[in-house]
């Protein structure tokens, strides 16, 4: 059905009435009227129809005096003129002063629908192709802010992903959540081990991803869903206290993202209004999603390079230790010295509870200590133990470390050494001293109060125990001075 504005200018009541009530109406159309020529040109001005039925003989002006007016005011609203038998000539006229058609009295209700079919046609083209470079002047202007707002992404992809520190990431993270969605908050959930809890952060006044709450635990919380799902969540609460996100924060509307990547949960992302009456779309969902990506990729990357640091490190300070150790023990020929400045040096670098040097004497087929760190020299000095026996009479025996984090139920420990020093021993390391193919004795590392004795333990100990073995081996050879 159409809605546009129809004027019927005539002199007859009846003809009026016939049209504006009883056949223009059935069709959709409005109505007005004028039943003469000076009323239906004011109406014209005024009303703005979209078609004018107008009737050649009419008082104060005839139809064509309307037409002559209405081209020298450039009116240009289409115009069906209706006129009687024997004036077919006055219609000529009327087509040469801007007429779209013309109707001969009395006519029918299928001759008025046609002839305003035809009148109204351009007018409808011309305002299909109105609305149509409209709808495509906002198709334009939503894909400019479409393809803006994925620029500004891709550069915070870029941006992001360069970085190396989590918390930079989370900051640049933050900035661009509030930026691309309007909310007021962005809340980022990292994992804080694997109890099931996490520390939330939210942005302070600079910018800064502070810690809001520590150790919180999200289970039945919505968080805990989005991330057990891997799937968003948008929810809006605008009565009574609002959402319950953790601790004692709450939200008036929140879309929360998981970080997943892999298949591994890194944490989500939240963007969160808490007093602004206002949901997040779809579109928010999308970008945050997009965005949401680019922040697992950047996380995960700090996180190894945390790592590789870290190993770094160690493995850096294992070698420093390593040089510190050679330099001590070849700065002097002395047994003793070199044992104790070895496990001095050890314990310096090396976490421990005890650690010491065992050197073996061929003739008796036993070992005696060197130098010890951390048990009671006294009692340790006189303790002898058998080639064979013991964790350290293994190693000499077999010129093989040994590793064990169990040593309490290790049928392989000699329990004499501890119940003479009163010394309790959980976890070791002994590595053989070997020079020149020969094992001259052993260096025990005894209790790791760091962690669990491991491999590289083993490797580093053998290290340093090649260096020991070595200067051993040379002081020994040394003839006593006279």
């Amino acid at each position: 059905m159409s809605s546009e504005t129809i004027l019927v200018i005539d002199d007859s009541t009846e003809m009026i009435t016939h049209l504006t009530e009883y056949i223009l109406p059935t069709f959709g159309y409005e109505t007005i009227s004028a039943m003469d020529g000076e009323s239906g040109l004011s109406l014209i001005r005024n009303q703005h129809p979209d078609l004018i039925m107008l009737d050649y003989n009419l008082p104060r002006m005839t139809g064509i005096d309307v037409l002559q007016q209405m081209a020298q005011e450039s009116l240009n609203t289409p115009v069906i003129l209706m006129t009687g038998y024997g004036s077919e000539l006055s219609a000529i006229e009327a087509f040469r002063l801007g007429a779209k058609d013309y109707l001969i009295k009395p006519f029918t209700m299928d001759e008025v629908v046609d002839a305003i079919s035809r009148a109204l046609v351009e007018m409808r083209l011309l305002h299909d192709k109105e609305a149509l470079a409209e709808e495509s002047r906002r198709l334009r202007v939503e894909l400019d802010r479409q393809a803006q707002e994925m620029r500004t992404l891709f550069n915070i992809g870029k941006a992001v992903t360069s970085l190396l520190s989590v918390r930079k990431i989370m900051k640049l993270v933050m900035e661009a959540v509030v930026k691309l969605t309007g909310g007021e908050h962005c809340v980022m959930w990292i994992p804080d081990g694997n109890d099931g809890a996490v520390r939330a952060y939210i942005s302070d006044e600079n910018g800064e991803p502070a810690l809001y709450q520590k150790h919180t635990s999200i289970a039945g919380m919505l968080v805990e869903e989005v991330m057990n799902s891997g799937k968003p969540i948008r929810r809006s609460e605008f009565s009574g206290d609002g959402l319950h996100l953790f601790g004692d924060y709450r939200a008036r509307a929140v879309l929360c993202i998981p970080l997943k990547l892999g298949g591994e949960a890194l944490g989500a992302l939240s963007v969160v209004n808490t007093t602004i009456i206002r949901r997040f779309s779809r579109r928010h969902e999308f970008l945050l999603s997009f965005l949401s990506d680019y922040t697992a990729i950047a996380l995960k990357n700090a996180r190894i390079m945390h790592t590789v640091d870290n190993a770094l490190s160690i493995e850096v300070d294992k070698l420093n230790t390593l040089i510190e150790v050679t330099h001590a023990i070849t700065s002097t020929v002395n047994l003793d010295e070199i044992a104790q400045l070895t496990i001095n040096q050890v314990h310096t670098h090396w976490n421990l509870e005890a650690s010491s040097i065992w050197l073996v004497d061929e003739q008796a087929g036993e070992l005696s200590v060197l130098a010890s760190v951390g048990t009671a020299v006294e009692e340790l000095a006189n303790v002898r133990i058998p080639i064979g026996a013991g964790f350290v009479g293994r190693v000499i025996e077999t010129g093989k470390p040994i590793i064990s984090n169990n040593v309490v139920e290790d049928i392989r420990h000699h329990h004499a050494v501890d119940d003479i020093t009163g010394f309790q021993t959980y976890s070791l390391v002994c590595v053989p001293l070997i020079a020149h193919g020969k094992t001259v004795g052993a260096m025990q590392l005894v209790n790791n109060l760091n962690s669990k004795f491991n491999e590289h333990d083993v490797e580093w100990a053998t290290s340093i125990a090649t260096a020991v073995a070595i200067a051993v081996s040379n002081a020994l050879s040394v003839p006593p001075q006279e």
